[in-house]
C-alpha cells in the first residue's frame, strides 16, 4: 500500500478548501441576487459558475509561459462552448501567457481587419497584482510594405515595436484583438511568439512551487468574477433602470480604453419588442451591439443573429440605426435575437467614433411594431433571414477553423 506518508502535512488542505468554498459561495451569490429566479435562470447561473472556474483554470493555473504559444480559444473564450466575460462577436482574440523575467519576439502580419491593437497586462480580474502595461494599435506599429512586424516584450530596453516589462511580474497576458467587420472576408492577423532567452529547458510540468500560488490566483478570481458581474447589472438597474442604456466604466475594469460602452438590462415578454435607435458616427472604426444572458455570457452568435456591427446593420434613410429586440423574429433586417433569453444584457462598444450618444429605448407591443418604425425600414423574409444566419456561421467557422 502507497500513499501519504503518516504525519506529512497536506500542503493543499487550506488551499483546496477555500477554493471549494468559493464555488460555493458564488452560486448561492447567483442563486441570491433575484437574477436567477426561475428554474432557467438558474441552470444559466451553474453553467456561468462552471465556465468561470474553467476559465480560471485557463488563465490562472494552465498558462505555460516558459513554452509560449497562441491560441484562438485557450484563454476564456470560444464561440460555441463559453463566452465568458461577454467577449465580443467582432472580436478575433488571440492569447498567449508571458513571464516578465524573459524577453519573447512576437512574429506576425497583419490582416485586413477594421482595427486592430495589442494588448499587454501583467495578471487578471481578482489578481492584486493586475496592472496594463501597454497597448499599442497595429496603426502605429512599425512594418514593412506587406504587413508584417516583429515586437519585442522584454525586461530589457529595445528600440522599434517593444513592450518593457517588470521581471517581477510573472504571469502577463498578451492578446492580439481583431475586429472584423466582414465575418467571411475579413482576415484576422497572424502571429507567433518565440522566448529569446529561454535555453536548453527541458519539458516539464509546472513547478511544484507555483501551484499553490496559481490556485489562489484562481480562486480570487472566481469571487471577483461573481462580484463584477452581480454589481453591474444592480448598478445598470440602480442608475437607469430596466430597458435604458447605461455608459459603462470599462476602463477602470481592464476593457478598451480609448472606446466607449454602453451596457442595458432589458426585461421583455413574449408580445413586446424594444425598439433601439442610434446616432450612427459619422467617423468610426468600429461600433457593435451584442446580447448576453444575465450573467454576461455572450449568447449563440454562430447560429442567431444575436449582435450586428456597422458593416451587418442596415441604415435608415435619416441617417441613424434602428434595432428590434424581441423574443419572436418581427422580420426586420436589424432584429436582435435574444435566444430565449427574456432578460439578459445588450451591450454595445464604441471604438475611436466620433458623436457617440447613448442609444434610445421604447418598449412596445409587437403588434403595433409597425407604428414605432419608418416606413422604409428594410424587411427580411424567412429564406433570407436563413441565409443570414447561415452566412454568418460559415464565417465563425471559417475564423476559428470549427
Amino acid at each position: 500500500m502507497t500513499g501519504k506518508p503518516i504525519g506529512q502535512p497536506d500542503e493543499y488542505a487550506g488551499i483546496w478548501e477555500d477554493h471549494a468554498r468559493a464555488l460555493v459561495e458564488v452560486k448561492e451569490q447567483w442563486f441570491a441576487s433575484g437574477w436567477a429566479d426561475t428554474l432557467e435562470e438558474r441552470h444559466r447561473a451553474m453553467y456561468h459558475v462552471m465556465s468561470i472556474a474553467h476559465t480560471g483554470f485557463n488563465v490562472f493555473v494552465a498558462p505555460r509561459q516558459d513554452y509560449p504559444f497562441f491560441s484562438k480559444t485557450h484563454a476564456f473564450h470560444h464561440p460555441v462552448t463559453f463566452t465568458w466575460g461577454l467577449c465580443c462577436p467582432d472580436f478575433h482574440y488571440q492569447f498567449t501567457f508571458l513571464d516578465g523575467a524573459h524577453s519573447y519576439r512576437i512574429r506576425g502580419k497583419r490582416g485586413t481587419m477594421r482595427w486592430s491593437e495589442i494588448h499587454l497586462q501583467n495578471g487578471f480580474w481578482g489578481d492584486p497584482a493586475y496592472r496594463q502595461i501597454g497597448i499599442v494599435d497595429f496603426d502605429t506599429l512599425e512594418m514593412d510594405a506587406d504587413g508584417n512586424f516583429e515586437l519585442i516584450v522584454s525586461p530589457h530596453e529595445h528600440a522599434g515595436n517593444s513592450f518593457r516589462t517588470e521581471p517581477s511580474e510573472n504571469h502577463m497576458l498578451l492578446v492580439v484583438r481583431d475586429a472584423i467587420y466582414d465575418w467571411n472576408r475579413d482576415e484576422p492577423a497572424t502571429v507567433q511568439v518565440e522566448m529569446l532567452d529561454a535555453g536548453e529547458v527541458p519539458l516539464k510540468r509546472i513547478e511544484d512551487r507555483h501551484l499553490p500560488r496559481r490556485l489562489r490566483n484562481l480562486t480570487n478570481f472566481i469571487r471577483s468574477s461573481a462580484r463584477e458581474w452581480i454589481c453591474r447589472n444592480g448598478d445598470v438597474v440602480a442608475d437607469v433602470g430596466l430597458n435604458a442604456f447605461w455608459t459603462g466604466k470599462e476602463q477602470a475594469r481592464g476593457g478598451i480604453q480609448h472606446a466607449v460602452y454602453h451596457f442595458m438590462v432589458f426585461d421583455i415578454a413574449e408580445d413586446e419588442a424594444l425598439v433601439i435607435e442610434a446616432d450612427v458616427p459619422h467617423e468610426g472604426r468600429f461600433w457593435a451591439v451584442q446580447l448576453a444572458n444575465l450573467y454576461y455570457d455572450t449568447v449563440d452568435y454562430l447560429n442567431n443573429q444575436s449582435s450586428l456591427n456597422g458593416n451587418q446593420t442596415a441604415i435608415d434613410a435619416d441617417g441613424k440605426a434602428r434595432f428590434v429586440l424581441s423574443l419572436t423574429d418581427p422580420g426586420v433586417a436589424n432584429w436582435l435575437d435574444p435566444v430565449g433569453n427574456r432578460r439578459g444584457v445588450a451591450a454595445w462598444r464604441w471604438v475611436h467614433c466620433d458623436n457617440v450618444t447613448t442609444p434610445r429605448v421604447r418598449k412596445v407591443k409587437l403588434a403595433d411594431l409597425g407604428q414605432h418604425l419608418p416606413a422604409e425600414t428594410a424587411t427580411v423574409d424567412p429564406d433570407q433571414r436563413r441565409a443570414t444566419i447561415a452566412a454568418r456561421g460559415a464565417g465563425i467557422r471559417r475564423l476559428y477553423g470549427l
